[in-house]
């Protein structure tokens, strides 16, 4: 870690903090952040219904418009905060000692609501989708000292995290990113008879619903049984399961595990033989094949950089998960959720699900262990499952 910009405006704005808090005594202080947060909640719940009414599906819009109606709300919520609180500074200013204790009383309490508003916006700008403003967040040293020492942000912290970085995948890890591991070197080539085989049997996945058509990827596991992402399906029907020729067959969700980010569908119809799975290691090269955007299939060069028990959120972003996943280099977009990371030979090793928008080619993959659990439970599976609401 390294001392950056990010950490100095930090600085800069903790003195500014400090002298405020202590100006205003700590009842008005207490009053005022009370009133941001309130704001804030309030923010968080009009902020999704304003986007979808405004129709905007562009990450970069709707990190704006979200940030935009948070800091109105918030500012608004801070005034109400003044207006309960003033009155009560100006009581105990009447009386010296009183007014004394509650100015150093509001500088303290400035500081910690200072620290403590600038690590969850860095939480949650730091998956905004510019890599610039990302990056720089990720690296700060104060945020992410705050991030060893504070507790994860609550469920409903986390949903206006969410709706601030404005990505179409899901988030990871529930604090800020590990600092990227050393590079590994990409295979030369992904055009092995393995990853050929590997990518004739990879499937787009398409569902209706969540305001549009949803895509993501997916791969057989058995006898008629399809693994994807439950982002993927999550809120949607009609879903479909389409070959790389686009010959589409109808599917049913039957395991449906928003912790572990995992679904399986079942393809009566399929007629493919189920991937080999293999175990896997850093530098362990291979490919990322997938459906990116919802368009044709891609095949993408990747390598194992380390795996990791990452803490992270279920697809709704409430409860706290503990997933194992391996860190990889490979260019990713949404679309290629649900598809295989594959070795040389073809043979499965993980299961993409995220991306990073801070460290641009890095990409997030459920390792096979991981996975094994739900395939094994859903085999023999025919009937269909709830898939509960949408996760975007």
């Amino acid at each position: 870690m390294r001392f950056t910009i990010i950490d100095l405006l930090i600085v800069v704005t903790l003195v500014f903090a400090v002298s405020s808090g202590y100006r205003r005594g700590f009842w008005l202080s207490l009053a005022q952040y009370a009133g941001l947060v309130l704001g804030v909640v309030i923010g968080a719940a009009l902020a999704p219904v304003l986007m979808d009414a405004l129709n905007l599906s562009d990450g970069t819009w709707r990190s704006l418009v979200a940030v935009l109606v948070l800091v109105v709300l918030g500012a608004a919520g801070s005034s109400v905060g003044y207006w309960v609180g003033e009155p009560i500074r100006l009581r105990l200013l009447a009386r010296p000692q009183s007014g004394r204790i509650d100015s150093i009383a509001g500088a303290a309490f400035s500081a910690l609501a200072l620290l403590s508003v600038s690590w969850f916006l860095g939480l949650s700008l730091a998956r905004v989708p510019t890599p610039q403003v990302a990056s720089a967040i990720q690296r700060s040293a104060i945020l992410r000292t705050l991030d060893s020492v504070f507790p994860k942000p609550p469920a409903f912290l986390a949903r206006v995290e969410a709706i601030i970085a404005g990505v179409n995948f899901p988030a990871a890890f529930a604090g800020l990113e590990p600092i990227a591991p050393s590079p590994q070197p990409l295979p030369a080539s992904v055009n092995t008879p393995g990853i050929q085989a590997a990518a004739s049997e990879t499937l787009k996945i398409r569902g209706f619903g969540c305001g549009g058509i949803v895509f993501g990827s997916g791969f057989p596991v058995g006898p008629g049984m399809v693994l994807t992402n439950a982002h993927v399906v999550a809120g949607t029907q009609g879903t479909t399961v389409l070959n790389a020729s686009g010959r589409g067959l109808s599917a049913r969700v039957v395991l449906f595990d928003p912790g572990r980010d995992v679904a399986i569908l079942y393809v009566p119809r399929l007629a493919l033989v189920p991937l080999s799975q293999a175990a896997a290691h850093p530098g362990t090269q291979g490919a990322a094949i997938g459906y990116p955007g919802g368009g044709g299939e891609q095949v993408k060069p990747a390598v194992v950089n380390r795996q990791v028990r990452a803490e992270g959120r279920d697809i709704y972003g409430q409860n706290l998960v503990v997933r194992s996943i391996w860190i990889t280099q490979a260019e990713v977009q949404p679309g290629n959720s649900g598809g295989p990371l594959v070795n040389l030979d073809g043979n499965v090793v993980g299961v993409i699900f995220a991306a990073s928008t801070s460290q641009p080619g890095q990409a997030y993959a459920l390792t096979d262990a991981e996975v094994q659990p739900d395939i094994d439970q859903a085999q023999g599976r025919t009937e269909a499952v709830s898939i509960g609401p949408c996760a975007m």
